[in-house]
């Protein structure tokens, strides 16, 4: 039993790491993540659906304190996507919510669909199944004029048990793909 675990552990594993990128470039300058610059970052989900509903409408179905708590989930959401884009980013455009105004770049990420993915399948069967699943643009600005827009049509997180844990696993995937896909997007402009 112990040797079918481990195998389908490293089946798992393996095929994640050969996964391609879920985000896609769309138009602008890709290599814009070489800079030696600062990116304020913001979330925004005015239009966002959460489960096929109006985020507002599925927090209030919700109760309790579901806004404030999702209003924390997606600080620390945002916070997961800088700590993943700055570790793979580290000579490039740095991220941070600090909105100075000595910061040359403003990052949005456009949230328009999220599925927060199933408990039940996270805990019993794990290795990414029940993760939540976002789409969204990402667009970066210098000043008012958009320089870069990339896109997702359906990134994968992980499988946390709570709506936390995969909502910050989720950003953490996106982080990765994003930067993956400017790398390659730059390498093709040059």
């Amino acid at each position: 039993m112990k040797k079918i675990f481990l195998l389908l552990s490293v089946l798992f594993s393996s095929l994640t790491m050969l996964a391609g990128s879920d985000v896609d470039f769309v138009k602008g300058n890709a290599c814009i993540m070489n800079e030696a610059a600062t990116c304020t970052i913001e979330a925004n989900y005015t239009d966002l659906f959460i489960e096929g509903k109006p985020y507002l409408e599925h927090m209030k179905e919700k109760g309790g304190t579901s806004l404030k708590d999702w209003e924390d989930d997606v600080r620390r959401a945002v916070d997961e996507f800088i700590k993943e884009w700055n570790g793979h980013n580290k000579k490039g455009l740095r991220l941070t919510v600090d909105k100075s105004a000595a910061n040359a770049y403003r990052m949005v990420i456009k949230m328009k669909k999220l599925n927060f993915g199933s408990s039940a399948a996270s805990m019993f069967i794990g290795f990414g199944a029940g993760g939540a699943q976002l789409v969204a643009d990402i667009m970066i600005y210098k000043g008012k004029d958009e320089v870069t827009r990339l896109k997702t049509d359906g990134v994968n997180g992980g499988s946390g048990i709570s709506e936390t844990s995969r909502m910050r696993d989720l950003f953490e995937e996106f982080a990765e793909d994003t930067v993956k896909t400017l790398k390659t997007a730059c390498k093709a402009q040059r």
